[in-house]
């Protein structure tokens, strides 16, 4: 899912416009983002599985981003961006803490929180965390790059959690059209059983 995703991201950037922000798909809010993509890829047949997407947790007035179900086996996957930019291209100085903060908002949650709230879920295991990165192709933090999110995030979930997670793959994509988004990578976490 994750290379289907970062496969779609340029053809969903072409069309992507807002009448707030510069074109491309980076500055569009999660939830929008997510639609999108998850629509082309739906569109593209790029995977078997069916993607549902803000379904209920079992028991719970909550929902899951995803729900991959591949003939009646569901992989629930919470997603999140991750990009340290805004639209004018000043420093987003909450976004870092929306990803590796181990202490909930009270109106949400954050990528990392997202994955005890998978692991409480009921869903069962595995379950996944898919991060959507964005960056300048000038980015001057070098540690805020794909791998290196990746290996921080999984160490911060064993760290705070003790959650068995492993990074399963980071599929890059470029040529996006936005001056501070302009490529990335689509990260996928997989959490096992503790």
């Amino acid at each position: 899912m994750a290379r289907a995703f970062a496969d779609a991201i340029p053809s969903v950037d072409e069309r992507a416009t807002h009448s707030r922000w510069r074109p491309g798909i980076g500055p569009f809010e999660e939830e929008n983002q997510i639609k999108m993509i998850r629509e082309e890829v739906e569109q593209r047949a790029s995977i078997g599985e069916s993607i549902k997407h803000e379904q209920p947790y079992p028991n719970s007035n909550r929902r899951v981003d995803l729900l991959l179900d591949d003939d009646g086996d569901l992989l629930p996957i919470e997603a999140k961006l991750i990009r340290f930019r805004r639209d004018n291209g000043n420093i987003d100085p909450n976004m870092y803490k929306s990803v590796f903060s181990p202490f909930p908002e009270r109106s949400s949650s954050t990528m990392l929180t997202d994955c005890q709230k998978l692991v409480e879920s009921g869903f069962g295991f595995p379950c996944g965390v898919l991060g959507l990165y964005y960056e300048a192709n000038d980015e001057m933090y070098t540690n805020l790059c794909a791998e290196g999110i990746a290996e921080k995030f999984t160490l911060d979930v064993k760290y705070w959690y003790d959650i068995p997670i492993e990074t399963v793959c980071i599929e890059p994509f470029d040529g996006l059209r936005h001056p501070h988004h302009q490529h990335g990578a689509v990260i996928a976490w997989k959490i096992t059983e503790p």
